[in-house]
């Protein structure tokens, strides 16, 4: 009976294939969704002792699966592996080909997608990329199963307050096939199972779940190279225990109806080992020690004074009786960072990293000072929300004031202390900023400062002075 249906479902979908119609999600598809149905249909066909030990490992492979996708999610957290905010997720992903920013286009331009995004009760967030790259890549779902042929762009997921319910959005490749064309019944399983998980997260003690049962029904193949919706609504909550029901169906054409493929139950369990200890707030911090924690970040070209601005603000601060630190590129980079290049890639995560630690001695009611090139405006609205974020009620976001440092090019290569414009010139360093890859200048500092102008006590005074206006610091003027 399995290998009939899947005959069947294998002729229906090479007719569809075949009806000659592009619509955008049809054109995207093509001519890989075409192929092997009719091969598929003859390997469904073959002898059913065959068949009955291929489906008994498939479903044993899944009973284990649906164990071990949802507890990657529980082991991340525990550790302390989520990174990224939902926001932040939402801009992470760049596609690197055209036709994978088709795919991306396609997904954002739906009515779904588009009615999701109006809907206040929704949140949006592509979770496979709230790890970090180096525990991305040791992820299944996040990492071996992400790319071309697989998971070809990462979900957008939708999540209802409350852990209510999920909507999650992807396109499936043709490599992770069972039957030639058609998707593997243990990759579908194993996406239910930490959609669905994930779904009832919020109804759930500590924001988490593992999978204790997972039940899959396979209602008609489904093909590769396809959109998939998957959906899962929380159904019952008791205690740690909340029981989930979803589905993966078609992403279907504007006014016609989606195709449902596979559906499932399932029960998911909050560990009872997570335990939330409660600690001062921020601003109780704040009036302990007598000061507001906040970050002051320098950016701008090398040779542009930022490590010399910096090093004589944190002085003159600890001078003024208040605590403050200096984060510094050179420095930092020959410890926490030193595993890291100088790739777009490592240069983000070098960023990501300062904005993390940077947060930190701010939320101890320090004054954190950050002199980086940090040549990408997204890396630095990262760091900016990530200080906006609150951990518990009455806290208070906190202040991340950037400063520009803005020297021209031709002096700051004039300088050149170290001489890396001189070597970048030279070809003998690449991808250096200002020279072979871009910095983009802040579009709204809080504060600009030009030390081509200015001298070195003018531009803490600047600085100073600003956060005395502002409320930050004592009231106190310094002079120029």
């Amino acid at each position: 009976m399995f290998g009939q249906q899947v005959a069947r479902g294998g002729r229906r979908i090479g007719q569809m294939a075949r009806s000659g119609q592009q619509s955008p999600l049809a054109a995207i598809k093509g001519a890989g969704q075409r192929r092997c149905y009719a091969e598929a249909a003859q390997a469904a066909a073959a002898p059913k002792g065959r068949i009955g030990r291929g489906l008994g490992l498939i479903l044993y492979g899944v009973a284990f699966s649906s164990i071990g996708a949802a507890a990657t999610w529980y082991s991340m957290v525990q550790q302390g592996f989520s990174h990224f905010t939902d926001a932040e997720t939402s801009k992470l992903f760049v596609p690197d080909t055209n036709e994978v920013q088709r795919i991306e286009d396609t997904i954002n331009n739906h009515p779904l997608v588009k009615e999701l995004r109006s809907r206040p009760e929704f949140k949006e967030s592509r979770p496979h990329l709230k790890m970090a790259n180096g525990i991305r890549n040791q992820s299944l779902t996040a990492g071996v199963l992400q790319g071309n042929g697989k998971m070809v762009v990462p979900p957008i997921a939708f999540i209802e307050d409350g852990g209510k319910s999920i909507v999650s959005i992807t396109y499936i490749g043709d490599q992770v096939c069972g039957h030639p064309g058609l998707v593997h019944g243990g990759f579908l399983a194993t996406m239910l199972d930490e959609g669905m998980a994930r779904g009832c997260f919020g109804a759930l003690p500590h924001n988490i779940a593992v999978t204790a049962n997972l039940e899959v029904n396979y209602r008609k193949p489904t093909p590769a190279n396809s959109f998939l919706v998957l959906r899962g609504t929380t159904t019952k909550v008791e205690g740690r225990k909340a029981w989930s029901v979803g589905s993966i169906e078609t992403l279907p054409e504007p006014g016609e109806k989606p195709t449902v493929l596979v559906e499932a139950r399932g029960l998911f369990i909050s560990p009872n080992n997570i335990t939330w200890h409660p600690s001062l707030s921020r601003r109780e911090r704040n009036q302990l020690r007598s000061q507001r924690g906040l970050t002051i970040w320098l950016t701008g070209l090398s040779a542009s004074g930022k490590s010399t601005v910096a090093t004589a603000l944190e002085q003159h601060l600890l001078h003024l009786g208040l605590s403050a630190y200096r984060l510094d590129g050179d420095n930092v980079r020959f410890g926490l960072n030193k595993d890291l290049g100088f790739s777009e890639a490592d240069r983000n995560e070098n960023i990501r990293r300062i904005g993390e630690v940077a947060k930190l001695f701010a939320d101890s009611a320090t004054i954190a000072i950050t002199s980086f090139i940090s040549p990408y405006r997204a890396d630095r609205d990262l760091a900016r929300q990530l200080h906006a974020q609150t951990n518990q009620d009455g806290d208070e976001p906190i202040p991340f004031i950037e400063v520009f440092v803005d020297v021209p090019l031709e002096v700051a290569e004039q300088r050149d202390p170290k001489g890396l414009y001189k070597k970048a010139r030279a070809g003998e360093i690449k991808e250096f900023t200002g020279i072979s890859a871009p910095y983009e200048e802040p579009l709204s500092a809080e504060i600009t400062i030009k030390t081509h102008e200015n001298t070195v006590e003018e531009c803490v005074a600047q600085i100073t002075n600003w956060l005395s206006e502002k409320g930050y610091i004592k009231s106190v003027e310094v002079k120029n």
